[in-house]
């Protein structure tokens, strides 16, 4: 952990015939080069072209695989998956943090292609202590743009596991330490615009710049929806014939949206940039794309943009936390306030027990690989089984391993109270 907040600077240099882009943060008096937001081109070809040479590397794609098991997702419309650290073995800090930087974010990607504008989720984490299994569950959150899945994850995460802390303190007076975590479940429900694929009228800018724009904003669009959909087509049709090449004539300047794949920071870069007719000023629009880097919309600007490297400084400069008026919890972002309040302070945060007796039992899941999550994920294609300890079972147990995870072939995952199951599969 870091004593002080990055400083970003987001720099544009010109050497020779030479035109780069490179990100850099400040911190702890330490300039840090970021390995992944670099780019050269010629000096004189448009800004555009920094952004389409590293659009394929930051664009998620699914591989073939990938798109089958997402299409089972949906034809079998699978809304709870199970993400399980079947071997016990590592520690609860570890698969918590695994889960929240990668497994879960990945989880929510999936969610968002084949046309998905919104995708709302919840969390649930099963905690084994003292020979018992709690149930802590989050409210549902709803994530509005793909660049948002990270810090919404990373707030719920925050909030599930102070719970879980204060819960475990005045209940059973055991720190984290003394419990384990070896699965989690989210709930995910999405939502999709079919009726309008090529426009995608309905896709929200990110959380933090719609917060600023709302705070900047002085008014409506001046430009006429024919004016708007004119300027569309002609995006379209030179981006598509020309790659990024828009002629001069095109009075207008666009940009672009881009995050940084190692501090997964937010910005606006230029994308083309008009000449300025003395007469009136050129309008600014931001271009939108979907996650898979398809066009959806021009979002007019109403303010000018400011340079990343000032806007970042001028954040960072400001001293004073944030504050939820409500619980006076403090935040360094308006965007983590603003999902915390989503959130409602966690008063729809739940916890709940499995009753000694009882085992719960999900047959049919869908297995999803590995490679993606690390740990075994399921997606949960049947309500559960509940049943009593002492009804048949028809599942063969080693009982020596301490797992608390049971899978079967088919595959199948058993839950129950007892911390000494173990992975098993049906004879």
């Amino acid at each position: 952990m870091h004593d002080e907040e990055p400083i970003s600077s987001f720099v544009f240099s010109s050497v020779g015939d030479q035109q780069t882009f490179h990100h850099q943060w400040l911190v702890d008096g330490q300039l840090h080069e970021c390995s992944t937001c670099y780019s050269s081109i010629d000096a004189d070809e448009p800004p555009s072209q920094h952004w389409l040479q590293r659009g394929e590397e930051q664009r998620p794609q699914l591989s073939k695989q990938q798109q089958a098991v997402l299409d089972i997702i949906e034809a079998r419309q699978i809304e709870t998956f199970f993400i399980c650290d079947e071997s016990a073995k590592d520690k609860l800090e570890h698969f918590m943090a695994e889960t929240c930087a990668r497994a879960v974010p990945e989880l929510l990607r999936w969610m968002f292609h084949n046309g998905s504008q919104r995708v709302e989720f919840n969390l649930a984490c099963y905690v084994n202590v003292l020979d018992q299994v709690h149930i802590f569950q989050s409210g549902t959150l709803g994530v509005q743009h793909h660049y948002d899945i990270e810090e919404c994850v990373s707030v719920i995460y925050e909030m599930i596991t102070q719970r879980i802390e204060n819960y475990l303190a005045s209940s059973h007076n055991v720190g984290l330490d003394e419990c384990s975590i070896t699965r989690i479940r989210i709930q995910v429900k999405r939502t999709r615009d079919d009726n309008n694929e090529s426009e995608g009228s309905s896709l929200d800018l990110p959380l933090p710049l719609q917060l600023r724009h709302e705070a900047a904003s002085s008014g409506s669009s001046n430009t006429s929806e024919s004016e708007l959909a004119s300027l569309r087509a002609a995006y379209v049709k030179h981006q598509r014939e020309c790659h990024g090449y828009f002629p001069s004539n095109m009075r207008v300047n666009l940009y672009g949206l881009q995050q940084c794949q190692t501090t997964k920071e937010l910005y606006v870069v230029p994308y083309h940039i008009s000449e300025t007719l003395q007469q009136q000023p050129n309008k600014n629009f931001l271009i939108l794309n979907n996650i898979m880097g398809q066009f959806q919309r021009l979002h007019e600007l109403q303010t000018p943009i400011a340079s990343s490297n000032s806007s970042s400084r001028s954040r960072s400069q400001s001293r004073s936390p944030l504050q939820c008026r409500r619980c006076r919890t403090q935040f360094k972002s308006r965007s983590r306030l603003h999902i915390h309040q989503q959130l409602r302070c966690g008063q729809d945060f739940s916890v709940d027990s499995i009753h000694p007796d009882i085992i719960e039992i999900y047959e049919q899941c869908l297995p999803i690989s590995r490679s993606v999550f690390q740990y075994a994920c399921y997606g949960i294609t049947k309500p559960k089984t509940v049943m009593r300890k002492g009804q048949f079972v028809p599942i063969e147990c080693d009982w020596r391993s301490k797992s608390s995870v049971q899978v079967q072939h088919g595959p199948c995952v058993v839950i129950s109270n007892s911390q000494l199951s173990s992975p098993c599969k049906l004879s």
